[in-house]
């Protein structure tokens, strides 16, 4: 009968085991110098050597000739009969089928009676993160407390799902992912044994694709030799893996810089092949990130790099062509576009937008994210709105002050009040509307965010006049040439009362002429306030930090708002400062 050759060469001996050196010291220190626990817990991730470790103990314990270097001789009947599954007093449980009380109780009752070989009765209970709270509960006493001549051994891939109180009793060994480079070794000494010849590329991509599991590493080295017809090269990895091995993502990112439209093609294909959008990522993502890393650091970087002599190569030719925050946006992309990925993307759609982000990293264009969040206003940066946000303001608002085909340019400061002459603009019917003043129909806006002189303002105001401090929060603030211009649609009414008073209108200029540094400006007084009596000038000083009352203050901003409001402010006064 055909063993598979994950069963076939499952290690005998504790010095045949990959990738677990520290684990298996660890155990054979403690049988040799006598001091073996009564309870032992493995945890790690599947195919690692956790089952494997446990059954190398249970032999060892029971064995009738161990060699003075804490190995099982292997030949003696106790050995022998572990290696075939069949000695007495070996009991393998899998907990997740024997998970209830029930198994528990029955397993306890077992434990007291005396061995049937007179050695070590030893349970090897694996997946016990799958018992119930119950059947944890009905073993901690006999955990704590086993007969002298009894060894429990549990293993897991979830050890926090395991009791504390059950951890806490026992003595935990973590066993890790296996390297690609031992794994490389161990497919080649398996090949070697079997006598197929093997492709060193197609090892390397086996050792990758089984994600630190020498089990599924012979899982799938048996799979590609059946498809190579008793060999093992390279195409028949790929074959088996329908496409996105590490060879064909190389091959397609030199496409991207040398032919987009056969990198176009080449994407097409090997998702026609039966790759799914998540392995595809999967795999790219590894390859731009060795790339970035090489960009960053060069030679010095293949160190830590799990890649074949072949796959290095390709690093030094390739990785030079591109640049390092390229590289850097691409897998980030990458690891991005997962989430999607995983929720059933279509092949056609994530091939698109998979190229497409792509091409704009490569050729240096901006993220297409960024042209949405300038034109909702919420960059972080100095922000500009684009031609074509200019294009659709003004086709749903007559009002807006400057014409949709014109560009974003910059701004050099807002002049003295009393300089301002009114500028025209054209109203929806193509005619000219006078009343905004300052605003040239020649000029486009550039915002100011919070990055620019925007949170000084705010902080003068607030000690100034805390209200209008609040309001101005609620808004987009615009430049054009030499006005003010503020945007209200996004914003709350109470904010647009508040900052379409004629009042509002001399603050503001005043408190933007003084960020800019404008030596000239003169101050006016503020327009008479209900009563007759004339209120303070706004203060020309340097601005000054904001205090914890004005921060406390900014909580009650609407309610500060309404309350500013009068019935004489009319939005018909407005000269300088318009909404769009």
């Amino acid at each position: 009968m055909y063993v598979s050759l994950y069963r076939k060469y499952r290690p005998q001996l504790f010095k045949e085991v990959v990738g677990q050196d520290a684990a298996i010291s660890l155990l054979r220190s403690s049988f040799m110098d006598k001091r073996l626990g009564h309870a032992y817990l493995f945890s790690g991730p599947r195919g690692c050597g956790k089952t494997t470790a446990a059954r190398l103990l249970a032999k060892v314990v029971n064995c009738k000739n161990p060699t003075g270097e804490g190995e099982p001789c292997g030949v003696c009947e106790s050995c022998t009969t572990v290696t075939s599954g069949e000695h007495m007093d070996v009991m393998e449980i899998d907990g997740a089928s024997n998970r209830g009380i029930d198994q528990i109780r029955e397993l306890k009752s077992h434990v007291g009676l005396t061995s049937f070989t007179g050695g070590t009765k030893v349970y090897i209970l694996d997946e016990v993160h799958m018992l119930t709270a119950e059947a944890f509960n009905a073993l901690l006493k006999t955990l704590e407390e086993p007969p002298s001549a009894v060894l429990f051994i549990f293993a897991t891939t979830e050890p926090h799902k395991v009791p504390v109180t059950i951890r806490s009793r026992c003595q935990h060994i973590p066993f890790h992912r296996i390297s690609v480079e031992d794994m490389v070794a161990q497919l080649r000494r398996i090949a070697s044994i079997e006598g197929f010849s093997a492709d060193e590329g197609a090892l390397w991509e086996i050792a990758r694709s089984a994600d630190g599991a020498l089990r599924d590493a012979l899982s799938l080295m048996e799979q590609a030799v059946a498809v190579g017809g008793g060999e093992l090269p390279l195409h028949a990895v790929q074959e088996l893996f329908g496409g996105s091995s590490r060879m064909e993502m190389e091959r397609f990112i030199s496409l991207v810089r040398t032919s987009p439209q056969e990198a176009s093609e080449a994407i097409r294909g090997m998702l026609d092949k039966g790759v799914s959008p998540e392995r595809f990522l999967d795999a790219l993502f590894p390859l731009l990130r060795d790339m970035w890393v090489f960009a960053l650091w060069g030679e010095p970087a293949l160190a830590g790099t799990a890649l074949s002599g072949e796959e290095k190569d390709f690093l030094r030719s390739e990785a030079v062509h591109w640049r390092s925050e390229h590289l850097k946006r691409a897998a980030m992309m990458c690891a991005s576009m997962f989430p999607r990925a995983r929720m059933g993307l279509r092949a056609e759609v994530f091939s698109g937008l998979l190229f497409f982000e792509l091409m704009s990293i490569f050729q240096d264009e901006p993220p297409a994210e960024a042209a949405y969040i300038a034109t909702r206003g919420h960059s972080a940066a100095a922000a500009k709105i684009p031609a074509a946000a200019n294009s659709k303001i003004a086709a749903e608002n007559p009002r807006a002050p400057y014409p949709s085909s014109t560009a974003p340019t910059s701004y050099d400061g807002i002049p003295d009040r009393k300089k301002h002459t009114p500028a025209r603009r054209a109203d929806a019917t193509g005619g000219a509307k006078e009343g905004v003043s300052g605003i040239s129909s020649s000029g486009a806006p550039e915002e100011t965010t919070r990055n620019d002189a925007l949170p000084e303002i705010i902080q003068a105001l607030c000690r100034d006049d805390l209200p209008l401090a609040a309001a101005l929060i609620d808004v987009r603030v615009l430049r054009v040439e030499d006005s003010l211009v503020l945007d209200f649609s996004e914003s709350s009414a109470a904010a647009k009362a508040v900052l379409t008073s004629p009042r509002a209108k001399f603050a503001l200029d005043c408190a933007f002429g003084i960020t800019e540094g404008r030596a000239d400006t003169k101050e006016e007084p503020s327009p008479p306030a209900a009563g007759g009596a004339r209120e303070k000038p706004y203060s020309r000083e340097a601005p000054r930090a904001m205090t914890p009352e004005a921060i406390s203050a900014y909580l009650g901003a609407d309610i500060l708002m309404s309350k500013h409001i009068t019935s004489d402010d009319s939005e018909d006064e407005v000269s300088d400062i318009t909404d769009l």
